[in-house]
């Protein structure tokens, strides 16, 4: 597998493929198969105005992983795992914090070979002719980059695309400080810009050409960026996450990013596609936290257990040995004989055509700025109005419209609940949902209750547990990497191996970039 096209492939060759691919989404917005495609390697080197909207709906729509292949080896058996959203009933090595090369190459390959061409040359050939539709482009670089630089700290990002034939790593702090001024002077350009232009129309994927949303979307993604950088540049996260509340966030449901789908396979759900393929269950954790609150979204993120109709999740890190060993009420939790004991209820192939791709949901927003008015932030209101407005808005989401509802869950003083499980676990944490006095039980409320919020985006919620230590979760049974004990948690993806044999040089030289040794357990830059 290639994995710099402008390495490998002339861009020509690289515009021509992704413009042939295009052709034929006109009707569904995306494809993950314009590679198999005879093209003339000679008639394009940028791609024509009418084809710059599909390049747009296919970097969104793989942009999130959104095939499931890609969905599955990103999400499922990586981020989903080690943010305990899952955990793996077939014994998955990933599970025990084993980083699968053959697996990782998945996710850097959709970045540089499919995401960042197709971006690139929307980028490129709206620089200057249509200014919000290039911002619009623009903001979803940052997007996808952010993500990217998360999983490895440095990466290719100022050079990447430029045609070099060794492209350098740069600190995830340059990185991240040019995704600021990216956001800024983009949201710039669409506040000057006329509300009733839709940029790129229905091909736009998340909002359609809504100028509004975009700047929205906009400021809540530099408002989840100000956080992560708060620990270890505290001044720049004050000012940046000031600037965006004050540009305007996400406020309601309404605004929820999704990108849309289809019934056709090459723009579906998929992690509706991929979800009976293998071994997803229920977290410990999520039982624990799910149970102890009696979160009524329980029932809206998973279905009950085939064998007593009940809820019950399984520890992360469990050897194949202790898997076929375990046990839940009526008798043996075995993946090959139980495959649907604890599955996704909202999540299955008979919804993948109807069931939208998640970017980010307006209570992350509230639940960011609950955190920064605890860090005295100007984030135009109080901690408490903060947490229960995220709180409200995520139950409503899922459903859970009756106010004496939400407000008994607000209200809430019982606790994660001990389980009755394989390893007898405890309850994992002891904080009831009611918003507490002490700043500290505060932080790790909001923090909670945004991981539960953030479900089923386990690539943000591994970010936050990393960044901030919470939730607590359960440690793992079983660490098979001996750089990450089972009393901490994985911290980044080591570099690629292919990139040693492509990219040598420049790979060697970004360990130098790290915070630490070239390990699994080296934190990122912002992981203070």
């Amino acid at each position: 597998m290639k994995l710099f096209f402008e390495n490998r492939l002339p861009v020509r060759l690289m515009a021509a493929m992704i413009f042939f691919g295009l052709l034929i989404i006109s009707s569904t917005g995306c494809t993950k198969k314009f590679d198999q495609l005879n093209t003339d390697p000679t008639s394009f080197s940028t791609l024509p105005p009418a084809a710059l909207p599909k390049a747009l709906a296919r970097a969104q729509y793989e942009g999130v992983y959104g095939d499931p292949g890609g969905y599955e080896l990103i999400h499922s058996l990586f981020t989903d795992l080690w943010s305990q959203f899952f955990a793996d009933a077939g014994g998955s090595a990933s599970d025990r914090y084993v980083i699968n090369q053959d697996w990782i190459i998945s996710q850097w390959n959709l970045t540089y070979t499919v995401n960042w061409p197709s971006l690139k040359l929307v980028i490129d050939g709206t620089e200057g002719i249509s200014p919000a539709a290039n911002a619009i482009a623009k903001i979803w670089k940052v997007y996808i980059f952010h993500q990217n630089s998360d999983f490895y700290g440095p990466i290719p990002y100022f050079q990447a695309g430029l045609g070099t034939l060794s492209i350098p790593y740069d600190s995830q702090e340059s990185v991240y400080m040019d995704f600021f001024n990216t956001l800024d002077s983009a949201v710039t350009v669409l506040k000057n810009t006329d509300p009733a232009q839709t940029p790129f129309g229905t091909d736009d994927m998340i909002y359609h050409g809504d100028i509004t949303q975009w700047i929205k979307f906009a400021n809540s993604l530099r408002l989840r960026l100000a956080l992560r950088v708060s620990e270890v540049d505290p001044a720049t996260a004050k000012q940046q996450a000031e600037t965006a509340v004050a540009g305007g966030v996400m406020l309601t449901n309404d605004d929820n990013a999704f990108v849309d789908v289809t019934s056709n396979p090459n723009s579906s759900n998929g992690l509706c596609d991929e979800a009976p393929w293998q071994n997803m269950r229920m977290s410990a954790t999520m039982e624990s936290y799910l149970k102890g609150y009696n979160d009524p979204r329980m029932q809206q993120y998973f279905s009950p257990a085939d064998l007593d109709g009940q809820y019950h999740g399984l520890r992360n890190g469990l050897a194949p040995a202790d898997v076929t060993s375990a046990t839940v009420v009526g008798g043996p939790f075995d993946g090959a004989v139980n495959l649907s004991n604890i599955n996704l209820v909202r999540w299955n192939p008979n919804t993948d055509g109807v069931t939208k791709l998640n970017v980010i949901y307006s209570a992350e927003s509230y639940f960011l700025r609950a955190e920064g008015a605890l860090n005295g932030w100007n984030m135009g209101g109080n901690a408490i109005d903060f947490y229960n407005q995220g709180i409200t808005l995520s139950l409503q989401q899922w459903g859970i419209t009756d106010n004496t509802a939400i407000q008994n869950y607000m209200n809430g003083t019982t606790t994660p609940a001990p389980l009755s499980d394989y390893l007898n676990s405890p309850a994992v944490a002891n904080i009831p949902v009611k918003f507490a006095t002490d700043p500290a039980t505060q932080r790790q409320q909001i923090l909670t209750q945004k991981w539960l919020a953030l479900f089923p985006d386990g690539i943000e919620a591994w970010a936050e547990v990393r960044r901030t230590g919470f939730p607590v979760l359960y440690p793992v049974v079983h660490s098979d990497n001996p750089d990450v004990p089972t009393t901490d948690i994985i911290r980044r993806f080591t570099f690629v191996e292919y990139e040693y044999e492509t990219n040598g040089k420049a790979t060697q030289a970004a360990i130098s970039l790290l915070s630490g040794p070239y390990k699994a357990s080296t934190h990122v830059w912002w992981n203070k």
